[in-house]
């Protein structure tokens, strides 16, 4: 059976390299593929940091790239939805299945079919629950036993990383409430609200009229005239 390469699962296991400098391949005997940017982390500079995909970026990027006529990208579309479907994507899952078993952007391997169309299934994926029951018959007791063992493989890969998904979401929060606890804090040391901005005093009206020079004396007679 044809794996994805280690060098495929960067992303997944939480490295921020640029994807201009990253390939994966699937395939020993294909080139490496670049991988996309959109499905790559990135620093965003407004934001201020290296922030990754979510998943349904990660889905709506392989999408569109899958629909290319150019097979280079469609393959870029491929490591999209490989991505998505290892966080738990169940859509992305079932692409994945498809395509496994239609071999054209990704080699062709029925076991790698059932087996993403199987966990697809046990996501809730009904359409991908029909297709797995199609593959099945199509394999052999041996190779069943196998993949079953594959598709328990994994699963736990596909739960880890959605735990570390949900424990950097917990991060992020855990972040923010700090920082909401720093500004109640600072507000109240300035007795319960923020320090009050002093306004500028407008002179009296009748003070302004008795210092202002008297502007008939300032033209001379001709210059009234005129």
């Amino acid at each position: 059976m044809k794996k994805i390469l280690t060098t495929a699962m960067l992303l997944l296991m939480g490295t921020s390299a640029m994807a201009q400098e990253t390939y994966w391949t699937f395939d020993d005997n294909q080139q490496p593929v670049l991988i996309p940017a959109e499905c790559e982390g990135h620093f965003d500079e407004i934001r201020g940091g290296v922030f990754n995909p979510s998943i349904d970026e990660l889905y709506e990027y392989g999408i569109t790239f899958l629909s290319s006529q150019d097979l280079t990208v469609k393959q870029q579309g491929a490591y999209c939805i490989v991505s998505a479907a290892l966080q738990g994507h169940t859509q992305s899952q079932f692409i994945l299945a498809q395509l496994y078993e239609q071999g054209k952007v990704l080699p062709q391997d029925d076991l790698s079919a059932y087996k993403w169309s199987f966990i697809a299934a046990l996501g809730g994926e009904k359409d991908a629950e029909r297709y797995a029951l199609t593959l099945e018959q199509f394999l052999t007791t041996d190779e069943l036993e196998r993949t079953n063992g594959a598709i328990q493989e994994t699963r736990m890969k596909v739960q880890e990383n959605i735990q570390k998904i949900l424990n950097e979401q917990k991060d992020k929060i855990e972040q923010e409430r700090q920082e909401l606890t720093r500004l109640a804090q600072e507000i109240k040391s300035y007795g319960g609200s923020m320090p009050a901005v002093a306004q500028p005093k407008i002179p009296d009206s009748q003070k302004v009229r008795s210092v202002m020079p008297d502007l008939l004396n300032v033209f001379s007679e001709s210059d009234r005239a005129e």
